[in-house]
């Protein structure tokens, strides 16, 4: 039976990364003791929510709330653990999320477990989260969460032959799917909300400054309340009555009775999950073709990329939305669309990937 170790650092416990990761145990059953493939995650630093690490055997080595005493962990207690957990596992592979986790791991291998094989699993872009030239020199392969992640790599000068890219598991099969209203005008927002940051929440809402007609937007996520009225106050008076900050929902998709489209003004993105989940829940699409991911995903099966930063395009595709020029596709298109994303074919490309039997 061959032995796979994936290691995280610190994750607060409702981000992204961390729905990634839960939905891996599922898509590859990792407590399934009859497979040809043992799985065990370590997290270096522990979670404020561990829900998500529920599915996994797991270690987890909680070091401190502190972000200060952290650093101090991850630089001095970290590589020390690192060494230990390679000589005593001898994993076959051993999967980072993060640079200096897989670095280390990469640079200890030789002593500890000269077998076992490094695999970086980065769920950023490449570019604008930069990642130092040496950390993509100390691994042995990449799984690149999108096509848009391995061009990055490609550019850096990375091997094609080490890359791999296997997107990120969301569960497609048997989800709710959300009524539609009957005037194709309900648009929803999913994600934390920031003003022009990388959710870049105040393109949208400067887009729907231009948007005439009978719409409403519902914004689901945590929103500080600076940035809640730097947004209203960007807003005009007409699209203010339409604009609804929902506020955070563990479980948001059984909390909505409707949508239509699902927005996304992202400046970057890893893949966009969210995109990815709205449409298997039915919902139409309309993204930013931002590096990397959207492009991916989005396409005329399902939905729209504008050009970032091009309001006028970005709200001449919500005009014709509600004005009915451009027609929603029907949700088994919408919903089909996505199907390459589901647990059965990401556990093929996770197998594949690592040339191990299913």
């Amino acid at each position: 039976m061959k032995k796979a170790i994936v290691a995280v650092p610190f994750l607060k416990g409702t981000g992204g990364t961390e729905t990634v990761i839960k939905n891996f145990a599922d898509a590859l059953d990792v407590k399934d003791t009859k497979a040809d493939i043992s799985w065990k995650l370590i997290s270096f630093g522990g979670s404020n929510n561990s829900e998500w690490m529920n599915g996994w055997n797991k270690q987890v080595y909680n070091f401190s709330n502190s972000r200060y005493i952290q650093l101090v962990a991850y630089a001095g207690l970290m590589p020390v653990l690192i060494a230990r957990i390679l000589k005593r596992e001898k994993p076959d592979f051993f999967i980072a999320t993060n640079p200096i986790i897989w670095s280390l791991a990469y640079k200890f291998r030789k002593s500890t477990s000269p077998k076992t094989k490094i695999i970086a699993w980065y769920h950023y872009s490449f570019k604008m989260k930069k990642v130092k030239l040496r950390y993509l020199r100390m691994t042995d392969k990449f799984w690149a969460i999108s096509s848009g992640i391995k061009d990055e790599l490609i550019s850096r000068g990375v091997s094609t032959s080490k890359i791999d890219v296997i997107y990120n598991p969301i569960n497609v099969n048997n989800v709710k799917i959300i009524n539609r209203s009957k005037e194709q005008n309900h648009f929803i927002y999913m994600g934390r909300i920031d003003y022009d940051g990388q959710k870049n929440v105040s393109e949208l809402v400067s887009a729907f400054n231009r948007v005439h007609g009978n719409w409403i937007c519902d914004l689901y996520g945590t929103v500080g309340e600076d940035t809640k009225k730097r947004l209203l106050s960007l807003a005009t008076k007409y699209t203010r009555k339409r604009l609804n900050f929902k506020g955070f929902y563990a479980n948001v998709w059984d909390n909505i009775d409707d949508a239509d489209v699902l927005c996304l003004t992202s400046k970057y993105e890893g893949l966009g999950m969210v995109l990815i989940e709205a449409a298997s829940h039915g919902i139409g699409l309309v993204s930013s073709n931002c590096p990397v991911g959207p492009d991916d995903i989005v396409n005329s099966d399902n939905g729209y990329l504008y050009t970032p930063g091009d309001i006028n395009m970005l709200s001449s595709i919500l005009q014709n939305i509600v004005d009915k020029k451009n027609l929603l596709q029907p949700v088994e298109i919408v919903t089909k669309s996505v199907s390459k994303f589901g647990y059965i074919n990401f556990r093929k490309r996770i197998i594949k990937s690592l040339n191990v039997k299913d």
